[in-house]
């Protein structure tokens, strides 16, 4: 039996390889077919595709067709078509009007308009709605421009309207404090503001706030983000020391308000932005220039 098995086993081998290398082939061929069949469909469909409908990031690929939505246009603010800029807020919204509106004043093409509400924000809409107050002011005042500041009073729950209390910090405060600042950039914009400038908070004395203030900022800034027309302005390194902290010659014995310095370092800082865009030919009288460039175009 041993020695039948072992002259069976030796007959055998050759065809057993034989068979062994032609599977081999056979499978070699299939990958090859498959491989090439994927290939041409991958062709036939990319001449076919509708442009815009490629992968992210690829040429004809929804990253490089698809176009963020305009800013609304704004033109060159001149004398005899000056532009109109509501400044506000809170208190600090106050500190900024103090110093900026003389600044608009004076350039002789901006109409500034100031309002402000103390210890308001957007929290506590119970204590002062500025989701109703903006859409007032938007009727009647009628700004293109829109320099807005408040955040201080907004370290504590949110008041809902037949929903009780939302705790400050938690995923749930999160998500309504940006819905409520999203909603009244949109009151703005759709009221008929070209801009919107939401001037961030500052660095304040007292650590504790610093994180608050921080997280207030960033849920701002990823608002404006999401809302052409809108722009964020940072203003927090204009406060710190050269290691980024706490600059208190700028600000009051509380640390949250600023002294008439602070108030004409940050109104400077928020004037450069919106005379560089509505007025970027020069003052008194902004005259189209071809060597010089800029947001703004005439008045139709």
């Amino acid at each position: 039996m041993d020695f039948g098995t072992s002259s069976y086993g030796r007959r055998r081998d050759p065809r057993r390889r034989r068979r062994q290398q032609a599977r081999r082939r056979l499978l070699l061929l299939v990958v090859v077919i498959v491989v090439v069949v994927a290939v041409v469909g991958a062709l036939a469909l990319s001449r076919h595709k509708t442009p815009g409908a490629g992968t992210p990031g690829s040429n004809g690929g929804t990253a490089s067709t698809v176009k963020a939505t305009p800013p609304p246009k704004i033109w060159v603010a001149t004398v005899a078509d000056p532009v109109r800029v509501w400044v506000g807020g809170d208190s600090m919204g106050g500190e900024l009007g103090w110093g900026l509106g003389p600044m608009l004043d004076k350039a002789k093409v901006f109409k500034p308009i100031l309002y402000y509400k103390e210890s308001s924000g957007i929290a506590r809409w119970d204590f002062f709605d500025w989701g109703r107050k903006m859409e007032s002011v938007m009727a009647a005042a009628k700004p293109a421009a829109v320099a807005i500041m408040m955040g201080t009073n907004d370290t504590q729950s949110i008041s809902s309207t037949g929903n009780g209390w939302t705790a400050y910090g938690t995923s749930a405060w999160k998500t309504k404090y940006g819905k409520r600042v999203g909603k009244l950039m949109r009151t703005m914009l759709d009221g008929g503001a070209r801009r919107v400038y939401w001037v961030g908070m500052p660095i304040m004395k007292e650590s504790w706030r610093n994180s608050r203030m921080r997280l207030i900022n960033s849920i701002v800034q990823e608002q404006a983000a999401k809302h052409p027309g809108v722009e964020y302005i940072d203003i927090w390194p204009l406060f710190t020391t050269s290691g980024g902290a706490f600059d208190p010659q700028w600000r009051g014995p509380d640390g949250v308000h600023f002294t008439v310095a602070g108030q004409d370092r940050l109104a400077k800082a928020v004037y450069a932005v919106i005379k560089k865009q509505w007025a970027p030919y020069g003052l008194p009288s902004a005259t189209p220039s071809p060597s010089t460039s800029g947001s703004a175009s005439p008045s139709p």
